[in-house]
C-alpha cells in the first residue's frame, strides 16, 4: 500500500489508510510505503505490518496543500519487493507515491488498485486550479490508465471519474468507523476531560477539527457569532487566541475519542472532500453535527442524520440552533449514532477491498472462470 502521508502526519486520509492497512494485516501480509514526517523515518514493524517512511521534501505543507515529494531512490528501494507482491494499492492519483506505484505495477506486471479520495478540488486560487488541471492531464490520467481497478467513497467523485474516464469500472467502497472506540461519554467523564483541557463547563462546546487548508473554511467558522457557544479548534498548530475560543493545536489521534466525547456538537465546513473520517467519528461519538453538505456524501450518509447545510450562511444558523436547543442536539445525536452503528464498519470495508483485490489478481480471474463453467 502506497500513500502520500501516513501517521504521525495529521489528517483523515492518513487515518483511513492506517485503519484499512491494520484490518488487512489481520489476514494478509501488508507493507506500507509512505513519506517520512517529523521524527518518523525509516523502516519499522507496526500493527502487524511493515511501514517504510521515505525521506521526503514537504515544500507545500505551509500552503495548506500537502504534496510530499519523496526521495526517488529511497522510494524505488522500498519497492524492490513489488515483484513478489500480489496487489499494489495506491491512494490519490496525483501524488508522487502513486506515480511510483504505477511504474512498479507496469515493470513487474502487478495489478494496481487506486483509491481516489477527492477528484478535482476547486481552490480559491486560479493559479492553483490551473496547476491541478495540468497535474490531472500529465499525472492523473497516466496513473488511472495503469490501474486495474479504481475506487472512491464519494458519489460526486465517482461521477467525475466516470465522466473523465468513460468505460472505466469505478467502484464505490465507503470507509468504516470504530463504534466501540468512538462513543458517547457519561457526564462525569465529559466534565473531567473539559477540566483537564482547560475548557469551560458552563456552556455548549462546538468542535472544529481539521488540518490547516483553505478548503476547510476555518476563517468562515471563526466569523460565526459565538455568543451562544464556545468554539474548540484542533488539527493544526494555529495558535489562535480570541474570546469564546480555545485552540488545542495538534491533538494526537489516540486522544480524539476524548475530544469528541467532551463536546456538545461539531461543525464541519470543508469543501472538496471525499467523505471526512472526522464526520464518521463524530457521529459515532454521539455528537450532533452541523455539516456543509456535499452531494457526494449522499451515498454514505442520510441528510436527516445531521444538520445538513448547502451554504456557509445556513451552516452558521445550524450551529447556533444546535448550541441553543438541547432537545435538537439530542435528536441528532441519537440519529447519528444509530446511523454509524447500522451502516459503518471497518470490517465490511476491509472485506470489500479483499473482494476487489481478488477480482484483479490471476487467482481471482481463475476463480471467476471456474464459477462460470460450473
Amino acid at each position: 500500500m502506497l500513500c502520500s502521508n501516513y501517521p504521525p502526519h495529521p489528517g483523515g486520509l492518513e487515518i483511513m489508510v492506517q485503519n484499512l492497512a491494520r484490518g488487512l494485516s489481520r489476514r494478509h501480509e501488508v507493507t506500507v510505503v509512505t513519506s517520512a514526517f517529523g521524527d518518523a523515518e525509516g523502516k519499522q514493524e507496526e500493527d502487524g505490518m511493515v511501514v517504510h517512511r521515505i525521506p521526503t521534501f514537504h515544500a507545500t505543507e505551509r500552503l495548506g496543500i500537502p504534496y510530499p515529494v519523496p526521495s526517488p531512490r529511497a522510494f524505488d528501494a522500498a519497492l524492490r519487493s513489488a515483484a513478489s507482491t500480489d496487489v499494489l494499492h495506491a491512494h490519490g492519483a496525483l501524488y508522487a507515491s502513486s506515480i511510483h506505484a504505477a511504474r512498479a505495477a507496469r515493470r513487474h506486471g502487478v495489478p494496481l488498485v487506486l483509491t481516489e479520495h477527492v477528484g478535482f478540488v476547486e481552490y480559491g486560487s486560479r493559479a492553483v486550479n490551473a496547476v491541478e488541471a495540468i497535474a490531472w492531464r500529465t499525472i492523473g490520467d497516466r496513473v488511472i490508465g495503469a490501474s486495474s481497478a479504481v475506487t472512491t467513497y464519494n458519489s460526486r467523485v465517482m461521477q467525475w471519474l466516470g465522466g473523465r474516464y468513460p468505460g472505466r469500472d469505478i467502484r464505490f467502497i465507503g470507509n468504516g468507523v470504530d463504534t466501540a472506540r468512538f462513543h458517547a461519554r457519561p457526564r462525569a467523564e465529559r466534565s473531567e476531560t473539559r477540566r483537564s483541557l482547560g475548557l469551560p463547563d458552563d456552556r455548549p462546546l462546538v468542535l472544529f477539527a481539521a488540518r490547516a487548508s483553505e478548503k476547510k473554511n476555518l476563517d468562515a467558522v471563526l466569523a460565526f457569532s459565538r455568543d451562544s457557544f464556545h468554539l474548540v479548534v484542533c488539527g493544526a498548530p494555529r495558535g489562535l487566541r480570541a474570546d469564546g475560543l480555545t485552540d488545542l493545536g495538534v491533538v494526537p489521534y489516540s486522544q480524539m475519542p476524548r475530544i469528541f466525547g467532551c463536546v456538545d456538537a461539531m461543525v464541519h465546513a470543508s469543501t472538496g472532500e471525499g467523505f471526512p473520517l472526522a464526520v464518521q467519528e463524530a457521529l459515532a461519538s454521539g455528537l450532533a453535527l452541523a455539516l456543509l453538505w456535499d452531494p457526494g456524501y449522499a451515498a454514505w450518509l442520510d441528510r436527516s442524520a445531521v444538520a445538513a447545510c448547502d451554504t456557509l450562511e445556513l451552516l452558521e444558523r445550524a450551529v447556533r440552533a444546535l448550541a441553543t436547543d438541547e432537545a435538537h442536539r439530542r435528536r441528532l445525536s441519537s440519529a447519528g449514532r444509530r446511523w454509524a452503528e447500522q451502516r459503518w464498519s471497518w470490517e465490511a470495508t476491509v472485506e470489500a477491498y479483499e473482494r476487489l483485490y481478488l477480482d484483479v489478481t490471476p487467482a481471482g480471474t481463475r476463480h471467476a472462470q471456474e464459477r462460470m463453467t460450473a
